[in-house]
């Protein structure tokens, strides 16, 4: 008797439209928004939540029939007991519903059966099936709700939350593309952070509406989600492999797009063949060379070169007049860098050129004047010794007692005396075919020692060349 007096009741509230103060009791549908391909089949699910004592409920669905298309048997509770709020304790229910396609509604009525309590707490109250169909946005909402409890007393509920909105989708059969927008480089020394970004694209399914699979390597594909980025874990070492997947509303999966990358810390062997380190360079320009990884960039000071097939690499570089630090990097694919350092030092060739009776010399391509002209005696060209020698950087010493000469060049040493043909390399004796002397000029009130010029040029490593035509002589320092 009670069975039937609840339903009476049930049904004789839902035209009235009785609204109620808003409570914590809830009654709302799950999901609140959902995509459906025409054609085919889909369901929603009428649920409550912080109830007490919840004996029966009645409520109205209100949706476009003709859209979204519900047969009678459409509308169902779980065929297990326990999934269903109202008979979790397993007693009996019974559900009424009432399909009124002209009116756009559907009238349920669900109540438990007997003099027992009512449910507490929070589940599931129905399912209902439907078949999507022309394409659209369209809405369900629930409306004229009443829950009631053991007594056969009102509730005050919450609202919100009521309404389903259905997107209907055309069929769709052509699976969507998908294409990366970041990867890494193919070669990188990155273990951590490396970020891989993507973007998909379909002809019926708007692009935020993608949903994406991932996976890196051998793992699990990902849960299907709409992020479009992916930033990866501490890699190890060797080759490796990331993968992502589309899918449309309809369900249409893309290709896999897949991207292979090699994780490279190690960085490349690096050997430096030419110059070596504290080596003093007599020419402006330069070749570094040296062997490491092939195929990969070489950097000298900011000049960048390539290494060959073999690993071979040479660079030419400008050095500057002094000691020149030469960084060099070998860089791989991956970004590793072996780096060494090596000094060398630049002293520039001094060229002088000199005419025998000439007071003009020229040294470097500057021309400059001398006291005393280059002079032959005895087949030997002598030169104003201050002169050549300070061209060259020596310094010059002189013993007046001894009337001795002493030229300091680098580690060389060259003793000479006033009127003796002896002469002194670093301790070492030897003869001079004419002796330095001292030529007086009257114009500048003193005099300018003279000296053998191939003897002290050749002491001192210094290249002497002679045109007797033109009767003038080159000396080149260092000669070598």
């Amino acid at each position: 008797m009670k069975k039937i007096l609840t339903l009476l009741i049930l049904f004789s509230l839902l035209p009235l439209g009785v609204a109620w103060r808003s409570g914590n009791p809830r009654i709302y549908i799950e999901p609140d928004t959902m995509t459906v391909v025409s054609g085919t089949n889909a369901s929603f699910e009428i649920r409550v939540s912080d109830v007490t004592d919840l004996y029966g409920v009645a409520f109205d669905i209100s949706m476009p029939l003709n859209e979204l298309s519900v047969k009678q048997s459409g509308i169902e509770k779980s065929t297990d007991k326990e999934k269903n709020f109202l008979e979790r304790d397993k007693r009996s229910i019974v559900v009424l519903s009432r399909v009124k396609k002209n009116e756009n509604r559907i009238i349920v009525g669900i109540s438990r059966i007997g003099q027992v309590e009512g449910v507490s707490g929070s589940g599931l109250l129905l399912k209902v099936n439907f078949v999507g169909g022309n394409t659209g946005v369209y809405d369900v909402k629930l409306q004229n709700i009443t829950l009631f409890d053991s007594k056969m007393r009102q509730m005050n509920i919450d609202t919100q939350a009521t309404t389903l909105r259905v997107t209907v989708i055309p069929q769709d059969k052509s699976p969507p593309t998908v294409k990366f927008t970041t990867t890494p480089p193919p070669e990188t020394n990155k273990t951590l952070s490396i970020q891989f970004e993507w973007e998909g694209s379909d002809d019926k399914t708007l692009p935020e509406n993608l949903l994406y699979s991932y996976k890196l390597d051998e793992e699990d594909w990902s849960e299907w989600k709409h992020t479009t980025s992916y930033v990866t874990p501490n890699l190890k070492e060797g080759n490796h492999t990331f993968s992502v997947k589309a899918k449309d509303e309809a369900g249409n999966e893309s290709e896999v797009l897949t991207y292979t990358f090699i994780v490279d810390i190690t960085p490349p062997e690096l050997e430096v063949t030419s110059p070596q380190d504290g080596t003093l360079a007599k020419d402006k320009l330069i070749d570094v060379t040296g062997k490491t990884e092939p195929n990969i960039k070489v950097d000298v000071n900011g000049i960048i070169v390539n290494s060959d097939s073999q690993g071979n690499f040479t660079a030419s570089y400008s050095l500057n007049e002094g000691d020149n630090l030469l960084t060099i990097k070998a860089i791989d694919k991956a970004g590793n860098e072996t780096v060494k350092k090596i000094h060398v030092i630049y002293k520039p060739r001094t060229i002088i050129r000199l005419q025998i009776g000439n007071l003009m010399a020229v040294v470097n391509d500057e021309t400059g004047m001398l006291d005393l002209a280059p002079f032959i005696e005895n087949g030997r060209t002598l030169v104003p010794l201050r002169f050549v020698a300070e061209t060259f950087g020596a310094e010059v010493g002189w013993d007046p007692v001894e009337e001795r000469i002493t030229i300091t060049l680098g580690d060389k040493v060259v003793v000479l005396w006033i009127g003796r043909k002896e002469a002194l390399i670093n301790g070492e004796r030897y003869y001079l075919d004419v002796p330095p002397k001292v030529i007086e000029i009257p114009e500048i009130g003193g005099g300018r020692t003279v000296v053998p010029l191939r003897f002290v040029s050749e002491a001192f490593g210094a290249k002497v060349e002679w045109d007797p035509e033109l009767q003038i002589i080159t000396i080149t320092y260092p000669g070598d």
